[in-house]
């Protein structure tokens, strides 16, 4: 089944287009390249702000539940929760609404980060130098939808694997922090010691 099928496939927002020169009342947080980090999160300390000439229609905004992928390497996909509603989505994203519930976005998101389908996509770029994928790809990209309830296992594992690697990873980053102060409370002591 081809996800055209199943979901709106579309680039985001050119931002000149709609960008103000001036501070303005239609401020948006806005979903750059530096947001998206390999492990499939939004990073929302890199984010911008972005001032727009006018109200922006909800098409150009994040949702619960969209799936924005990066159209340049590595070309990853993110999933839009409550904490990532309501920003811009630039042109450098094709922005994936699903729009029939046979398909999880829980699900797809998982798919679309499988080294499998990152390969397929590094196949399918174009040739300039910054190597992006069209959304057509994305438009005809066939895929195998399971029942409901193995969407569901395989979105819940994956998930749940992603937020333990997180923890994980917050958790090295403490220690190191720890084990710095400790040398050099450590280094401290002998100094005077001496």
């Amino acid at each position: 089944m081809k996800l055209q099928e199943l979901a709106s496939v579309r680039s985001g927002l050119v931002l000149a287009r709609k960008q103000s020169r001036e501070p303005t009342d239609y401020r948006y947080p806005l979903i750059n390249l530096r947001c998206i980090q390999p492990e499939g999160i939004i990073n929302l300390n890199e984010s911008d702000i972005y001032e727009a000439k006018e109200p922006l229609k909800e098409e150009y905004l994040s949702r619960r539940g969209d799936i924005v992928v990066r159209l340049t390497a590595p070309y990853t996909a993110v999933l839009i929760d409550d904490l990532t509603s309501g920003m811009v989505i630039s042109s450098n994203f094709v922005v994936i609404r699903i729009n029939d519930k046979q398909l999880m976005p829980e699900y797809l998101f998982w798919l679309l980060n499988t080294t499998k389908v990152k390969r397929k996509i590094y196949e399918n770029t174009t040739s300039n130098m910054l190597g992006a994928v069209k959304a057509k790809f994305l438009i005809d990209f066939e895929l195998t939808l399971l029942s409901a309830e193995s969407q569901k296992k395989i979105a819940q594992l994956n998930l749940l694997a992603r937020k333990e690697s997180q923890l994980l990873k917050e958790l090295a980053e403490e220690k190191e922090k720890l084990y710095s102060c400790l040398l050099a409370q450590a280094y401290k002591r002998a100094k005077k010691g001496k």
